[in-house]
């Protein structure tokens, strides 16, 4: 079936308009992926300027975390001492020379 110069004027016009829904296809993945990142920001935003409960806390609740900071810092202090033990108390001899000298002469 031929074309009639009727249909020609017709693709013509309708070209301009075929271009244009083109290049919204390949920019509609873009400006999904930026109003994507503006959704992240904007959540990001309202976390931190939101403040959160604590629970409340009861009193033998707050004497154990003292308890617990009390056996960590023993338990560090343990470990120092045990460190400064492990310490070799002699030295051994190392002779001054050795290991200092290379010899390039072949």
């Amino acid at each position: 079936m031929p074309l009639q110069p009727i249909d020609l004027q017709t693709l013509f016009v309708r070209l301009q308009q075929v271009g244009q829904d083109q290049a919204a296809i390949k920019d509609s993945a873009a400006q999904a992926q930026t109003v994507a990142g503006q959704e992240i920001a904007q959540k990001s935003t309202q976390q931190k300027s939101r403040i959160s409960e604590t629970p409340e806390l009861q009193e033998d609740q707050l004497e154990k975390i003292g308890d617990d900071e009390r056996r960590n810092r023993e338990h560090e202090q343990a470990k120092k001492r045990k460190d400064e033990k492990k310490q070799p108390e002699t030295e051994l001899f190392r002779d001054p020379d050795l290991g200092q000298n290379i010899d390039i002469s072949g």
